[in-house]
């Protein structure tokens, strides 16, 4: 697994019925007017949260995302600035992102294992 799926799986994309599936929107990445979501293809909020017209828009975005934001980062800082302590448990979201993508929460995100 990838550690842009990973994310994805911690963000609940995946199950029919949950936000980030419907709205083709693995990140569940937040619309903003004129934001990478939007520059992607979103067109609207489900309320703050993008919707895009195709998965594989919402797979682009988010790899972009954190191709051009986090890049550099370790998985640690990546994951803190993504998911904040204040709407997540950003020690199990570490975690599971570790485990399941394979990686350590020291190592670097790049190109190469973002996904």
């Amino acid at each position: 697994m990838t550690f842009i799926e990973a994310v994805a799986r911690m963000e609940g994309f995946g199950p029919p019925e949950n936000r980030p599936t419907r709205n083709n929107n693995p990140g569940d990445i937040e619309f903003h007017p004129g934001g990478i979501a939007e520059r992607h293809g979103a067109t609207k909020g489900d309320p703050r949260f993008a919707v895009f017209p195709t998965v594989e828009q919402g797979w682009e975005c988010l790899r972009s995302l954190f191709i051009h934001n986090y890049a550099g980062l370790t998985v640690r800082e990546a994951v803190e600035r993504f998911a904040p302590m204040t709407e997540n448990n950003s020690y199990e979201y570490l975690y599971n992102v570790c485990e399941w993508a394979k990686l350590h929460s020291n190592d670097t995100l790049s190109e190469e294992n973002i996904g």
